[in-house]
């Protein structure tokens, strides 16, 4: 029997995963969409919640013309939940809930460790394989599905009735915050993947001269609000990258620093490059990866490296690519591949990877971005300065 859930009417449940339910039903332009949602108990769940917050991010950051537009995220709710338009040519919801089955079970605990995380690390590799193939029919192939039967309706598995999913009007001024923390987080749990797939690939045995270990000191400088004066050397095993002004003039989209930008420099201790950024910039860093926040709290970028074990091979190269938010990535000569993303009003998104062969191996040096849309071009004159600056570290 259909029902009204908050906005929605017309509301019939398609399909339960345990802690998931995807719902069918028509919003208040009697348009046809597909609601996701948490189960109650789940919805208490910090991790649960922050797992779809996670979803929900990698959807918005991977669509493509043949997803269905998300219409509504609030993932702040009590019950938080996600409606997409549901259109039968298009991808639906089914693919975030195929993605969320794939990194954890449905029902319980989700795992946490270091075996989690290295198993977390193999799903998040092998579904950007998958994230271009197609979803799951159910949900998306005709006209509002009648409700499973009584021991299959509502979330994990409980009887269904209608206070099960509590759905307020959509609250779209509220929509940004939570999809910008959403992406944050996949770019943080990105850099976390990559770095455990290198630890779990690399040699038993690390080289004497210690370049294969991960950097554990702190920024150098930092960032402030004036350009940093040049970094010392350092200590052996401590060195600290010198930003190379005679760097090849490489772009990969946008314009390159002027010579009177203001900007700030960035240089960490054990980073094979340094980069500079929009003074009003600050920088946190964290191992190889640096997340960088304007003044404003509206734009990010970050930053980030990881040596690529052995001779570095193609598979190996394009799995860490692959890894990076906006994907497909457009490839160009000498292993630099690039992304950008417009289609989000007020909001500029992109990537950028780079494999530089230097005097002590490979490493790919990346980036990314989720800025406001004025701010374009400073991200391109980051990316910019990211692509120079790595490929200055080329081995002569």
């Amino acid at each position: 029997m259909s029902r009204t859930v908050g906005p929605y009417t017309d509301v019939t449940t398609a399909r339960v995963e345990g802690a998931y339910e995807l719902c069918e039903g028509l919003d208040e332009n009697a348009r046809p969409v597909q609601i996701l949602t948490l189960g109650a108990t789940s919805s208490k769940d910090p991790a649960r919640r922050g797992l779809l917050s996670d979803t929900v991010a990698w959807a918005y950051a991977t669509a493509g013309p043949e997803d269905a537009p998300i219409l509504v995220a609030d993932l702040e709710a009590e019950q938080p939940y996600v409606v997409v338009l549901r259109d039968a040519r298009l991808r639906g919801a089914d693919r975030i809930m195929d993605r969320l089955l794939a990194l954890g079970p449905a029902t319980g605990p989700l795992p946490v460790g270091p075996a989690a995380a290295a198993q977390r690390a193999a799903h998040q590799m092998a579904a950007a394989q998958r994230s271009a193939a197609p979803a799951s029919p159910a949900g998306v192939s005709g006209p509002p599905s009648s409700p499973p039967p009584a021991n299959a309706r509502g979330a994990e598995n409980a009887v269904w009735s209608p206070p099960v999913v509590m759905i307020a009007a959509p609250k779209k001024p509220s929509q940004v915050k939570p999809i910008l923390i959403g992406i944050g987080s996949v770019v943080v749990v990105l850099a976390l993947v990559i770095g455990v797939w290198a630890v779990l690939s690399g040699p038993g045995d690390d080289g004497a001269d210690g370049t294969a270990e991960a950097p554990t000191t702190a920024a150098v400088d930092g960032v402030s609000q004036a350009p940093a004066a040049e970094p010392t050397e350092g200590s052996a095993g401590n060195e600290v990258p010198q930003w190379d002004p005679e760097a090849p003039a490489e772009r990969v989209g946008g314009s390159a620093y002027a010579e009177d930008a203001d900007t700030a420099t960035f240089a960490a201790a054990n980073w094979p490059f340094a980069f500079k950024l929009p003074a009003d910039f600050s920088c946190t860093e964290d191992g190889p990866s640096a997340v960088c926040t304007d003044a404003a709290g509206e734009s990010e970028i970050t930053v980030g490296w990881l040596p690529c074990e052995g001779e570095c091979p193609r598979a190996a190269r394009t799995m860490m690519r692959d890894a990076l938010p906006y994907q497909p990535l457009e490839e160009m000569a000498g292993e630099i591949a690039f992304a950008e993303r417009d289609e989000v009003y007020g909001r500029w998104r992109g990537s950028l990877s780079v494999f530089v062969t230097g005097a002590n191996g490979t490493f790919q040096a990346w980036a990314t971005a989720d800025i406001a849309a004025e701010r374009e071009e400073e991200g391109w004159h980051v990316f910019n300065d990211v692509l120079s600056q790595a490929l200055s570290k080329t081995a002569e």
